[in-house]
């Protein structure tokens, strides 16, 4: 996190520039998704722990609607609430409200801006806003547009790490059409090649979203239909007697990765609810409990999953683990996990040393680099 004080093969370094003159750093959050109100929860840790000596820090949040709107950032300066404001942008700073101007409107140099995208989900996590920015030249956090994309469809990411050698959980998965017009043969196919107890689950959501736990055949066809309300394709999977095991990933695109954590929940389904509330039954054990040779075994994996699927700056990669066999299997890759006080990333990072505030700085160099090797990309011969 130091000063390098040298030039890299592109130029200043990322460093160096940053001593020259404080970038722009902008916390973007709320958005078009189920996990809007976790987005601007995590979005108050980020805005408190920015390095106020390396930025000048800015929140801009994006409403349920689509509509951006600039915080006033020295209200926030001054008491950072424990789930970020939407507002209406009116009583804005004048320099927030340029701000928006500047990275929504094509063209002009936007070098000077560093995004923290904390929008999880639709819309801020599958690759949408990321393909945004890359277009007009921003720098942000996490994953490019590929790797969020990949990551975000649960199908494909099991067919591409499953591609890598990394075993899957046994699943069939099905779009919203196949089942408007073969409900029967797809219950049929579930049937035969599962059993019970199943997770019916969205394949392109977070935080646990639209996911239900089913035990019994009767309960199969509802589960399907709510899943069904969320997203237009569907996981099915096997439920297995597993240890929920996770890691977290932070680097280029050979990251470093943490020591693992476990989740435990009383009726091995880890919930939405049992996340976020405060009444909360989940325990949280970090480091987890593991033999030295199977933590390290899921560290591999947790690396190899993460070039599989194309990923950059961090993601926290989930796992099971079989309480028979001990086996691992991949359950999903998060590009960008929660950051709120009680979130699985920041607490496995604090168990490695990092500060809030040396994550959150490393994160921001690292989206810096990334748009300034790319930048020396040739565009056109």
């Amino acid at each position: 996190m130091s000063a390098c004080l040298k030039r890299d093969d592109f130029g200043w370094s990322v460093d160096e520039r940053v001593l020259m003159t404080k970038l722009k750093a902008v916390v973007l959050y709320g958005g078009r998704s189920t996990e809007h109100e976790i987005s601007c929860r995590s979005a108050s840790y980020i805005f408190a722990n920015i390095d106020r000596q390396l930025y000048d820090v800015y929140a801009i949040a994006i409403d349920k609607q689509g509509v951006w709107r600039p915080q006033n950032r020295h209200r926030l300066e001054q008491q950072v609430p424990e789930v970020m404001p939407l507002g209406s942008g009116e009583d804005a700073d004048r320099a927030s409200h340029e701000l928006v101007q500047q990275i929504v409107t094509p063209g002009g140099n936007k070098e000077g801006i560093v995004i923290f995208n904390i929008l999880h989900g639709t819309y801020g996590e599958d690759g949408s806003m990321q393909g945004f920015l890359d277009m007009q030249g921003i720098a942000y956090v996490g994953p490019g547009t590929l790797g969020s994309a990949l990551a975000m469809d649960k199908v494909v990411a099991k067919q591409l790490v499953s591609l890598a050698g990394v075993p899957v959980v046994p699943y069939v998965a099905f779009r919203a059409d196949a089942w408007a017009n073969s409900s029967t043969g797809i219950l049929k196919e579930i049937t035969e090649k599962l059993r019970f107890p199943l997770f019916i689950k969205p394949a392109s959501l977070g935080s646990s979203v639209g996911i239900r736990k089913v035990t019994e055949q009767r309960d199969l066809e509802g589960a399907i239909k709510y899943a069904l309300g969320y997203d237009e394709r569907i996981l099915v999977e096997i439920g297995l007697d597993v240890r929920e095991i996770e890691y977290a990933c932070l680097g280029g695109y050979e990251p470093k990765v943490s020591a693992a954590g476990e989740i435990g929940v009383p009726d091995g389904f880890y919930s939405y609810e049992e996340k976020y509330a405060s009444t909360s039954r989940a325990s949280v054990q970090v480091p987890a409990r593991l033999e030295a040779r199977v933590a390290a075994a899921g560290q591999e994996l947790a690396k190899k999953i993460f070039r599989a699927l194309n990923l950059y700056g961090l993601a926290r990669i989930d796992l099971f683990l079989t309480r028979d066999e001990g086996n691992f299997y991949f359950n999903e890759a998060n590009t960008l996990p929660g950051f709120t006080s009680i979130s699985q990333y920041p607490k496995l990072w604090d168990h490695s040393g990092y500060s809030a505030k040396q994550l959150v700085s490393e994160l921001l160099e690292l989206a810096v680099q990334r748009r300034h090797q790319n930048a020396h990309l040739k565009r056109s011969i």
